[in-house]
């Protein structure tokens, strides 16, 4: 007796699927092993290098808007959030200054974020070569 083709194709999705998380669960070991834990020493070069970055970041937005820099570090959302950084900054530093900020700012702010987050990632790429 032949089924209709109609039940095969949800026996079909659920074979991919399966076969999908197999795949998955087979590649999570390698991706596990291409990075290796960092030494303590890598650690620590790495958490000193991202706080010199991050107050070099601070230290010229504060020049741009001209605040003081524990100002606009009450700015900064937090890092574990899921958020834009410069976007999250530049509203609350509006907010907090009562006024926009210009065009000219603004352009500084993201070129100044554009290097700090190409700074940490150079950083945390150099920690394990260290």
């Amino acid at each position: 007796m032949n089924r209709p083709t109609v039940l095969r194709a949800p026996r079909v999705a659920r074979l991919l699927r399966a076969l999908g998380l197999c795949a998955l669960l087979c590649a999570l070991p390698i991706i596990a092993l291409s990075q290796p834990p960092l030494s303590p020493s890598q650690a620590a070069f790495l958490k000193a290098e991202n706080k010199r970055i991050e107050d070099y970041f601070v230290s010229r937005v504060a020049n741009i808007v001209q605040v003081s820099p524990e100002r606009v570090r009450q700015a900064m959302p937090d890092e574990r959030r899921i958020t834009v950084t410069v976007s999250r900054l530049m509203a609350v530093l509006e907010r907090d200054l009562g006024q926009g900020l210009s065009d000219a700012q603004r352009t500084a702010i993201m070129a100044a974020d554009d290097e700090r987050r190409q700074a940490l990632a150079r950083v945390r790429e150099g920690a394990s070569r260290r």
